[in-house]
């Protein structure tokens, strides 16, 4: 259910439009003899983009994540389509838990903006945001970590920025040292941010985490001193950064990255050596992880290359810093220089 188009958008009508829109859903609830809606918040969530599906996909993504974190989604959908005046329209995303007669609705705010007004959209987003819960913006923007990102671009993103408790990008497919160094600057400024390269790699830090978690293992984390990181690209990505980072950051092993042919893109192999055992985990199918070592056990595992709702799931559970990821940067932004 969505109101009319509220051009040009502003945070009054806006606030009015979301008023109308929870008054008719308990209307349409109380003549079906239903019970009430129950209104669900638990942050804002921000999403910025400039794709050319003006938004669409994030809306639906946005959908999909208010049922594990209540939000008030707001997608800001940036082109050089549309008129000069920023457009808004609002609905409601309900859903009902299973064997339960009540429907769960969060509220979600659609914003389309020209390129050269977003910058000054600051205003009318702090005075959308839910009072007293944190702001997250996950920039789905193309000049996010670009440095080549016009003055307006930079901008706009600053604007967002400024408004967020977490930052959360995606450097997939960028170059990371470039990356890496928008980052830290975005991190010297004292910004949470996120990186979601990083958090693909949760199927491959799991299983390593459980293979050392074990107080009986007679070999701990400390004895393996080489790393070796097997990638198919032509050099390393920012998840093979992070992943050596990850591992070598707290004893400070020596590194080693070597180029080898895989089943797709991203991680492809992982080689711990200790002086009395080697320990392999590598991609053995499009769909397969198997670790096995040189003392003579074995493990496999499904693989899948998480979708953004799951990665974004991950990450909206940690609104704060998260350690690991804070130690991993600064090691990942060494080996990339």
């Amino acid at each position: 259910m969505s109101t009319a188009v509220i051009s040009p958008a502003r945070p009054e009508q806006i606030l009015k439009g979301l008023g109308k829109l929870w008054t008719s859903l308990g209307e349409e609830e109380k003549q079906q003899g239903r019970p009430t809606v129950l209104r669900a918040c638990a942050m804002t969530l921000i999403v910025a983009t400039d794709e050319a599906d003006g938004g669409f996909e994030a809306s639906q993504t946005i959908s999909e994540l208010m049922r594990e974190h209540p939000s008030r989604g707001i997608v800001l959908a940036v082109s050089d389509q549309g008129g000069a005046d920023p457009q808004a329209r609002v609905l409601a995303q309900c859903w009902k838990p299973f064997g339960k007669a009540q429907q769960i609705c969060c509220e979600q705010i659609e914003i389309k903006a020209r390129s050269e007004t977003w910058s000054n959209l600051g205003p009318i987003l702090l005075a959308l945001t839910a009072a007293d819960l944190p702001v997250v913006l996950w920039s789905r923007h193309s000049a996010t970590l670009n440095p080549h990102a016009s003055e307006e671009q930079r901008r706009g993103l600053e604007t967002l920025l400024n408004l967020a408790d977490k930052t959360v990008v995606d450097s997939r497919g960028l170059d990371p040292k470039a990356a890496f160094e928008q980052i830290a600057k975005w991190r010297d400024e004292r910004r949470v941010i996120a990186d979601l390269e990083w958090t693909r790699l949760t199927p491959w830090r799991e299983p390593l985490g459980h293979v050392f978690d074990n107080p009986a293992r007679e070999n701990a984390f400390a004895a393996f001193h080489t790393i070796e990181i097997g990638h198919p690209e032509e050099k390393p990505t920012a998840q093979e950064l992070y992943m050596a980072a990850w591992l070598s950051a707290p004893n400070q092993a020596k590194v080693e990255f070597k180029r080898v042919k895989s089943f797709g893109s991203g991680m492809h192999q992982i080689v711990l050596r200790a002086d009395n055992e080697t320990i392999t985990f590598e991609r053995t199918g499009c769909e397969c992880l198997r670790i096995w070592s040189t003392n003579g056990r074995e493990r496999r595992f499904n693989y899948s290359d998480a979708k953004g709702q799951t990665l974004m799931n991950e990450e909206l559970s940690i609104i704060g810093h998260d350690p690991a990821f804070d130690s991993a940067f600064e090691r990942a932004r060494e080996l990339a220089k």
